[in-house]
């Protein structure tokens, strides 16, 4: 049998719905630092098992749209039992195949806001994931993105696994994104509000996919 991933384990999904994780990753002090009330679609990108629900919707609008994308489908299954047991009109969650360039699909509305917790660092290269969400916003639109710190923490995953906020930096600015804001949460986390730089190549990988079909058949 293949080994877990550090974030499909049991011991490693309680705690990110305890009190220890909400001590040193305050969704209160996050939304103060990135606001979010303007948005009228907002989508959670790797949403787990909902950390962050309850005060997302707290913020947004009773018009506004949470959407809330997954590669795990019994955290699906979570989801929509705590959508109909709390009865709440706006909120979507939907499985999102695991991809290394993660394109949103079609029939999801343009989010306003991507917000991002804990997932990215789990992609092979996190600037090409980045990359993919920037790709499936509006010009105009917003990524948060929260992650451990390279630290070591006794619930967390393994430093190896984690992504220093330096190296984020780095990643997000070779794809062509503007870095609009980073602060770190607490010692353990960091979060960075990205947009899509002056140079950023909108469809450009599909396009050299394109172009390498085409050289192909010549």
């Amino acid at each position: 049998m293949a080994e877990l991933e550090f974030y499909e384990s049991h011991a490693y999904r309680n705690f990110l719905l305890s009190q220890a994780r909400r001590e040193i990753c305050n969704p209160e002090d996050i939304f103060r630092e990135f606001p979010i009330k303007n948005a009228e679609n907002i989508l959670d990108f790797g949403i787990g098992n909902g950390f962050f629900l309850g005060e997302i919707l707290k913020r947004i609008a009773p018009t506004s749209w949470l959407w809330a994308a997954e590669c795990q489908q019994d955290l699906i299954d979570f989801l929509l039992q705590k959508k109909l047991k709390s009865q709440i009109p706006n909120f979507t969650p939907f499985f999102m195949e695991k991809n290394d360039h993660p394109i949103l699909p079609e029939w999801i509305p343009k989010p306003d806001i991507i917000f991002s917790s804990l997932c990215i660092s789990t992609f092979p290269n996190p600037g090409l994931a980045m990359d993919g969400l920037v790709q499936s916003l509006p010009a105009d639109g917003r990524l948060i993105v929260i992650d451990w710190a390279k630290v070591e923490h006794p619930d967390g995953p393994k430093v190896k696994d984690k992504v220093s906020l330096d190296k984020m930096k780095f990643l997000a600015e070779d794809f062509h994104l503007d870095i609009v804001k980073s602060v770190r949460i607490s010692e353990f986390f960091y979060a960075m509000e990205l947009k899509a730089g002056s140079d950023f190549h909108y469809g450009y990988y599909d396009l050299k996919e394109e172009e390498s079909d085409s050289s192909d058949t010549l």
